[in-house]
């Protein structure tokens, strides 16, 4: 009897801390505003703010970057709130026509997901 409640202790256990690994790890709900600024040889600048929403941070991202399809990235600074932005610029400008996205990553590196999306003008 006392083998049975010991065994079933450890399973409650194991489910009961792998749960709480999965919660730590939930996407953060943020809302963000892309803007497209044309330059003089037919590209974006292209800047990223964030609208409002949960505040992204070390506790809860390894990252947040804003990346565009055609290779360019740049990372915000942690810790991110409304108000805060990322702008692709300089070298870094976007094609026409291209996909943009604000991709988190989590804590521990193993999960990421695009939190915005958009593309730059035709």
């Amino acid at each position: 009897m006392i083998a049975i409640t010991v065994v079933l202790a450890a399973v409650v256990g194991s489910f009961a801390l792998g749960l709480g690994d999965e919660i730590r790890q939930v996407t953060p709900t943020a809302s963000f505003d892309f803007e497209y600024a044309e330059t003089g040889d037919g590209t974006y600048a292209v800047t990223a703010t964030h609208q409002g929403g949960v505040a992204v941070s070390s506790s809860n991202a390894q990252s947040l970057m804003l990346t565009a399809e055609s290779g360019q990235s740049t990372e915000f600074g942690l810790p991110v709130a409304a108000g805060t932005s990322a702008t692709l610029d300089g070298d870094d400008t976007v094609p026409p026509d291209t996909t943009v996205r604000v991709i988190w990553t989590a804590a521990d590196g193993d999960s990421s997901q695009a939190l915005a999306t958009g593309t730059t003008p035709p």
